[in-house]
């Protein structure tokens, strides 16, 4: 990345998004400390726009004095050390304030104006794990007891974010929350991203033409919550047992496609059906 080209992004980042003002409004629960919040706030961002894959690689560049022409002059840099703790005590409304404030710009300025896949905007929704220990937990941990006896306690939450073309941004999260009210289980992915979508629903109202998820979500209950927002759900189904699948492969059988596609060589396959062993390209609208 060459240096003029990251002066423009920043100044962009700067002019359109108000990103430096945001982030001086941030706050962490440190009582006094000689180094800014705004100062390791933005060490972190400029790390992962230069996909700094490690806290190890950031120190390196930290002692090489690789972030000082960015930041003003006689800015006190900080010590690793410092930035793990402050992001431990970091105010996370704040933070998805300025996430929310992103998005609504991006909205507002019709980046999505095209749509992200063929004219339509489409996100998707899936679940994935952030920590797990065997010895560290909380009260919002959930967990798992493997064969050997050991209980493993862990972090997972339900992301939503566009795909297709640039840019892609991450709408929301929830977190998924442990077993309560006497319930011998976990929340499911499934009810944590129903409250996503709704509260998604709530924030940006229309924030997506298409919700895609995987084969967990293959079920009425979540197409029925998609549908319930004026959106549509576009599940990848893998079990031919499933009640669901078995309806939607008899209607293929009485009906024709409501639309078709000519596919020609250098094209894209945007939608691609497989049932058993064929592959159809053919799109069906199940009302």
């Amino acid at each position: 990345m060459s240096k003029s080209y990251l002066k423009q992004m920043l100044t962009y980042f700067s002019k359109v998004y108000h990103l430096g003002e945001k982030i001086n409004t941030l706050k962490d629960k440190r009582v006094k400390s000689s180094v800014k919040i705004s100062t390791i706030t933005f060490v972190v961002l400029f790390g992962f726009m230069l996909q700094i894959r490690s806290f190890n690689r950031l120190e390196h560049w930290l002692k090489k004095g690789k972030f000082k022409k960015a930041l003003p002059k006689k800015t006190k840099m900080p010590r690793i050390d410092t930035i793990r703790r402050v992001l431990s005590n970091f105010d996370l409304d704040g933070l998805n304030e300025l996430n929310n404030s992103i998005i609504k710009t991006s909205i507002k300025n019709k980046v999505f104006r095209r749509g992200t896949i063929d004219g339509l905007k489409v996100v998707a929704i899936d679940g994935v794990e952030l920590f797990e220990s065997t010895k560290k937990c909380c009260g919002n941990c959930l967990t798992r007891v493997q064969k050997d006896g050991i209980t493993h306690y862990f972090h997972r939450t339900v992301v939503c974010s566009t795909i297709g073309s640039d840019s892609h941004l991450i709408l929301g999260q929830e977190i998924l929350e442990p077993k309560k009210d006497g319930s011998d289980k976990d929340e499911g992915e499934i009810t944590a991203g129903k409250r996503l979508i709704r509260k998604l629903h709530r924030e940006f109202h229309h924030f997506a033409d298409i919700i895609v998820a995987d084969a967990l979500y293959c079920k009425s209950t979540w197409v029925k919550e998609v549908l319930s927002i004026g959106m549509d759900a576009v599940v990848r189904v893998k079990d031919e047992r499933l009640n669901i699948v078995k309806d939607a492969l008899g209607l293929f059988k009485c009906r024709k496609a409501n639309k078709e596609w000519t596919v020609k060589k250098k094209v894209t396959i945007i939608l691609k059906l497989k049932l058993g062993t064929k592959t159809i390209f053919k799109c069906l609208v199940w009302t």
